[in-house]
């Protein structure tokens, strides 16, 4: 029997990586067979008395501190040795559902960087018009210091049929934090540890919910620093023209909205606020919701004109 050594080497930075989550989250390996980008799936841990409770899922992958990831970047997407495009690795990177964030082991130092992937949604809403890659580099440790986190460069590459030419170089920054075994090993730094993760996954939470219903919105950390509670935050607005989907999503997400407000303002016996809203109205497909939706409104404008 024998065993690849860069394998080997990737297995144990895993071993390493899970005991230092499994001071701070759960943390359940993915089997090999079901691997698709993705090495725990996790939940930070709440202490409550003598219990701990889950709360905020993550799934985060490992690797291995080395040349290969500094000069090359974590890679997703990409051609097959047959020449096929992992079209689904870029999708999958892209992905809304779960905060996703990336460990860089150091075997040698016994500790693990933390990395937010939050800019992946400059991919997702196709922020430089160029639609998707054919391969994604997340670049960690970049912009250095206190460098402003961006949308990254777009480079050529060699043109293949039925495929993109391009690699999108995607900056994630400097490590939220970077956690030693000392550091899992001592409860106050596990609670600092959380604190300072938190708003990184809470972010990521909240840009899948903002892209869930339509809304054209996202945030990042625009300054990244190693071991210090998020301060700066930039926004992402995503336009487009107003026959898209998008579009037609938010519209659709507005007139919701339009409908439990004005309840509030008729509540609250605020009429002139609901006139007010008159002319948003007009361009919200009202008919097309559903009777509740319809009726709340109606009522609302009916109440107001009274």
């Amino acid at each position: 029997m024998q065993r690849v050594f860069s394998f080997r080497q990737g297995d144990r930075a895993e071993y390493l990586a899970q005991y230092i989550l499994s001071s701070f989250a759960i943390s359940v390996p993915v089997p090999r067979q079901e691997d698709v980008g993705t090495d725990f799936h996790c939940s930070l841990l709440k202490r409550e008395g003598t219990n701990l409770r889950p709360y905020l899922p993550f799934n985060i992958q490992i690797k291995s501190y080395g040349k290969e990831v500094l000069t090359k970047g974590i890679r997703f997407g990409g051609l097959t040795d047959a020449g096929n495009w992992r079209k689904h690795e870029v999708e999958q990177l892209c992905q809304t559902d779960t905060p996703f964030i990336i460990g860089i082991v150091n075997a040698e130092k016994q500790t693990m960087d933390v990395f937010t992937t939050i800019s992946r949604y400059f991919i997702f809403y196709n922020w430089k018009k160029t639609g998707l890659p054919r391969e994604v580099a997340l670049i960690p440790y970049e912009p250095k210091d206190a460098g402003h986190l961006g949308d990254g460069v777009l480079e050529n590459l060699d043109a293949k049929p039925d495929m993109p030419n391009t690699i999108w170089n995607l900056p994630i920054g400097q490590p939220v934090l970077t956690i030693s075994i000392a550091d899992s090993e001592d409860p106050k730094k596990c609670e600092a540890i959380k604190a300072t993760l938190e708003p990184y996954l809470t972010m990521d939470q909240e840009n899948a919910v903002f892209c869930g219903i339509g809304l054209g919105y996202f945030n990042w950390p625009l300054i990244i620093r190693n071991g210090v509670p998020m301060k700066e935050v930039a926004v992402g607005l995503v336009a487009q023209g107003d026959a898209s989907p998008t579009v037609q999503s938010q519209l659709k997400v507005l007139t919701r909205i339009a409908a439990s407000l004005l309840r509030s303002y008729q509540i609250g016996n605020k009429k002139d606020k609901i006139l007010m809203w008159e002319p948003v109205l007009n361009q919200l497909p009202i008919e097309s919701e559903s009777e509740v939706i319809r009726n709340s409104i109606k009522e609302a404008l009916n109440y107001a004109r009274s």
